[in-house]
Parts: C-alpha cells; structure tokens; sequence
C-alpha cells in the first residue's frame, strides 16, 4: 500500500470512529392530542372551538368534526387544559404523553350557569385542577366541569355616567357579598350576581361640566354686553339724526 493510501486511511479512522460510536440524534415530533367531545346529550359534539392552554397560557386550537374529534399538535409532553366552545363551555385537563386520546363528556359533568343582573359582565372562571390559567367569560353562559371552580365577578363597572356596584352573589340557597365563590361541581348550580346602578362621575369629568357651565355664563354674559353696547349706539345715532330738527331759540 503506498504512502498516499495509507496517509488518506489516517484521515479518515477518527471520522470512522465517531460515526461509529456516537448514536444518531434525531428530533422527536411533537406530540398530538386527540380529543373526542361529547355534548350533554351523549352525542359526539361537531363544529365546535377546541383551545388546550398550557402553564404560560400559550394556546393551540382546533375544530371538531362531524364526530365530534378534533386532533391539536402541543410543544411537549405535560398537563394541559382544555376548553370547549359550542352553546356552552365544558372545561376539562389532560397529561400529554407523546401522542394522546382524550375523551371530554359533558355528559357525565354538572353544570353552573353564571348570570348577572341588570347587565351582563364579565367574569373570570378557574378549574382548580388547573390553577394556571383564568378564563374570562360573559354571564349568561353555562359551563361543564369535572371538578370544581372558582368563579370570580367584578367588584365594580364603570360605564359614565353611570357605575354598577357588585351587592351580592346567590347560589345554591347561599348569598354573599365576596367578589369570589368556590362551586365542588358535585351537582348542578345557577349563579347569579346582583349590581347596583349609580350615578357617577369622575372628577374629570366634574371639571369638564364646570368649564362647560363656564364658558355658557361666559357667553351669555358677553350676549348681554353686546347688546347693551348696540341699544346704545342706537340711542345715540337717534339722537345726532333728530339734532337738527330741534328749533334754536
């Protein structure tokens, strides 16, 4: 074997080796869920919104099918809640590892319907079971759960000229005035928050009224002056107009 050859198989044994020894790294896809949705009803839920929150609320969506399935691709293996959007909402958690079914049935959930009065707002709904992350939700809507949740109402809205002012929660024979009520979803609830309307203003807008007040006193006295000022002049060219009609003695 010449010289070259050999110098050539140097060369190339370390590159040999590690191909050899080192394993062969490959990227592991991404893991999917797929969620079949039953309506209370018992049927497969069709066209209806799937969203599936991580810890950091970052959020991956999907569309169920005619079967109710809908099949959502996540960064990596770890709990994940899942929310469901058709008439109602129906709230459930998952553990992803690597690809993953789920089943979500409403079927065999409770359900709360959150109402408020004399308008709707917006409230903020907790699954306990995952405590990361805050749905925000507007009353008059019914939400199915496996476990329990916090609902949380406004203390207060602000809609000048007026303010409503949260008085009380009543639910399952209880009231209170907490802004926040804790339901175990071991049983059917009707959640209703009650405001009280006010007048009201801010000092803004105080401010605003006043200048306005101002500047309309401000006008009207100037109207006045003004036509002062005219029925003056008016009398005076009067007068130099008849001056030369009056007799000298």
């Amino acid at each position: 074997m010449s010289m070259k050859r050999c110098l050539v198989l140097v060369l190339l044994l370390p590159l040999l080796l590690n191909a050899l020894v080192m394993p062969l790294v490959v990227k592991a896809e991404d893991p999917t869920i797929t969620i079949t949705v039953i309506g209370y009803d018992g049927e497969p839920l069709a066209n209806a919104k799937v969203t599936v929150y991580d810890e950091a609320g970052n959020t991956y969506e999907g569309t169920t099918d005619e079967n109710g399935t809908a099949t959502i691709t996540v960064p990596a293996n770890a709990s994940y809640l899942i929310v469901v959007k058709s008439e109602y909402y129906i709230l459930d958690t998952v553990t992803v590892s690597g690809d993953t079914n789920v089943t979500i049935d409403a079927s065999k959930m409770y359900y709360a319907v959150l109402k408020s009065t004399p308008k709707s707002v917006d409230v903020k709904v907790v699954l306990l079971a995952f405590k990361d992350v805050s749905l925000t939700l507007s009353t008059n809507v019914t939400v199915y759960a496996p476990s329990s949740i916090n609902v949380t109402y406004p203390k207060e809205i602000v809609e000048v000229p007026y303010k409503y002012v949260l008085e009380k929660i009543e639910y399952d024979g209880k009231e209170t005035n907490q802004t926040t009520v804790t339901l175990d979803m071991t049983e059917t609830y009707v959640v209703t928050g009650t405001y009280v309307k006010t007048f009201y203003l801010t000092l803004e807008y105080w401010l605003v009224i006043l200048l306005v007040a101002v500047l309309v006193v401000a006008l009207i006295v100037a109207g006045f002056a003004a036509g002062a000022r005219t029925a003056t002049a008016m009398v005076v060219e009067w007068k130099e107009k008849n001056r030369k009609y009056v007799r000298r003695k």
